[in-house]
């Protein structure tokens, strides 16, 4: 028979790691974007920064699933005294597998839910459906809401107001 402890840090572990997978994705992020402002720049990056980013998600992560498992550990222990398993706790484990796998889906397939496009994006796939070599918008402060595609040699070779793109476009 297994022990309520044991029981919870496999019940916790799949979930733990997606939470850990996704804290480590923001602070390889976080830590190439620190790396990028204040250190390397737009130079040419050494090797070493690959290893350090490396570094902080297999640290960040890791240590981070490692805790997680340890909180998992000591809630099942702490639910030992209990004669019967937590539903609750259950529950929110493959509710929280569920979502947090949703998550990760919807992220990894680009899903735009919810959000609209910008101008920018709508105009450059509106020239890129056309065969254009290019796309371009006027300033946003300018209040001209016009899509520019440019032909090979950069030409302006069609100007359409976005108002006249199609709503399903947007």
């Amino acid at each position: 028979m297994w022990s309520r402890r044991r029981l919870y840090v496999l019940l916790f572990a799949l979930p733990a790691l997606l939470v850990s997978g996704i804290a480590a994705a923001l602070m390889a992020a976080g830590a190439a974007g620190l790396l990028w402002l204040f250190v390397f720049g737009d130079n040419p990056w050494p090797p070493v920064a690959d290893t350090l980013l490396g570094a902080v998600i297999l640290l960040g992560g890791g240590g981070l699933w490692v805790a997680l498992l340890c909180a998992a550990y000591a809630l099942g222990k702490q639910q030992e005294a209990r004669p019967t398993l937590n539903t609750r706790h259950v529950v929110f484990a493959i509710g929280a597998t569920v979502l947090l796998a949703a998550v990760i889906g919807a992220r990894m397939m680009q899903l735009d839910v919810g959000r609209t496009r910008s101008d920018d994006l709508v105009c450059a796939d509106l020239c890129r459906a056309e065969g254009f070599a290019g796309s371009g918008m006027p300033p946003r402060n300018s209040g001209d809401r016009t899509c520019s595609c440019y032909d090979g040699q950069g030409r302006e070779a069609r100007r359409v107001p976005l108002a006249q793109v199609a709503p399903g476009n947007r």
